[in-house]
């Protein structure tokens, strides 16, 4: 497949979206009634992968450490690892079923933890490993080789077995967040030409969101890395203060994933060091960006919903600069209506 076709496919694979995640939504519900008595309950957890899959399991492990459960996301190649046991529940997360090191987890947990896989191939090596398995595709497989759908399916198969410790979460949130997607894809076409123009032939990209959020903004700079091959690096919003802003030259673009408390001094630092600025949902700042995309209402008023809407953004983002690319439009600032 050539660049240029790779970089349709991945369009395509995006606006895929909508119906990929209320099908798999769906199978993930039923499988997880499979799944046995105690087993979600267990006190001990641990989410196990590589890339987007331990993206998706960063903001997962967070918002449970938030309410108080001992939940850690592991990067299954480290030489760091826990040991678990009977009071561990092992999320092993692998949409091929095959990623080595996901499988060397399993087997290091199978027989005293239980272990929950995650994968897009039933009949897949994790498949056997694991105690039991959620499906992270179901209508639609990804074409292009890049993870969209399944890191959306695993960002839904995480917050659909944390559901009893998250109560703001009903049966109707994971399903809904289907027709935001939708709502989101069908209004592309007013920001996403002009927020690819910001983005269009730069040297590097800093991506910025909420801590708690932060594997979103690690998928979103991969989206960025892997479809465009720009230099594109995730922060903290707060952090980068700190940290990141050194490299921040004029001219330089940042996409910000609005809602963290640093936003407002992100945005006038940004502002000072002659930076370009994306904003992603609502932001309190005095500071107008360069381009401000709207997220639908749902998805700004439900932190699971926009966990599941929001990562599209810089996936179409990505894919109408990967076009660009292949047609050698880069630096040009122009794509079709």
């Amino acid at each position: 497949m050539s660049g240029e076709d790779r970089s349709l496919a991945f369009l395509e694979d995006v606006l895929a979206g909508p119906r990929e995640l209320g099908a798999v939504v769906h199978a993930q519900r039923e499988a997880i009634r499979d799944i046995p008595l105690g087993a979600l309950s267990r006190p001990t957890l641990r989410f196990i992968g590589m890339g987007s899959s331990r993206f998706a399991a960063m903001d997962a492990a967070s918002r449970l450490r938030a309410l108080g459960r001992d939940a850690h996301a592991e990067t299954a190649s480290s030489s760091s690892f826990s040991t678990g046991g009977r009071d561990t529940l092992v999320v092993a997360i692998s949409a091929s079923g095959r990623t080595p090191e996901v499988l060397d987890a399993a087997e290091r947990h199978r027989g005293t933890s239980f272990v929950l896989g995650l994968t897009a191939r039933p009949d897949s090596p994790l498949a056997r490993y694991a105690d039991a398995v959620l499906p992270l595709a179901a209508a639609c497989k990804e074409t292009a080789g890049v993870a969209c759908l399944t890191y959306r399916a695993t960002v839904a198969a995480l917050i659909g077995l944390t559901g009893n410790d998250e109560p703001d979460i009903v049966p109707q949130t994971l399903a809904g967040a289907a027709v935001e997607l939708e709502e989101l894809l069908s209004g592309r076409r007013s920001w996403v030409d002009r927020a690819a123009d910001v983005f269009d032939g730069v040297r590097a990209v800093h991506v910025l969101a909420d801590g708690a959020r932060l594997g979103a903004a690690e998928q979103a700079s991969l989206m960025l890395r892997e479809a465009p091959r720009l230099a594109a690096t995730a922060f903290d919003t707060g952090d980068w203060l700190h940290v990141g802003l050194y490299t921040l030259f004029p001219g330089d673009p940042v996409l910000l994933f609005g809602g963290a408390a640093a936003d407002d001094a992100a945005l006038r630092t940004i502002r000072d060091r002659g930076g370009r600025i994306v904003t992603v949902g609502p932001v309190r700042s005095e500071v107008a960006a360069d381009v401000a995309i709207p997220l639908p209402a749902a998805a700004v008023a439900n932190r699971y919903v926009r966990a599941l809407v929001e990562s599209a953004v810089a996936e179409l983002i990505a894919a109408e600069l990967w076009r660009r690319t292949s047609a050698g439009q880069v630096g040009q600032g122009t794509a079709p209506a």
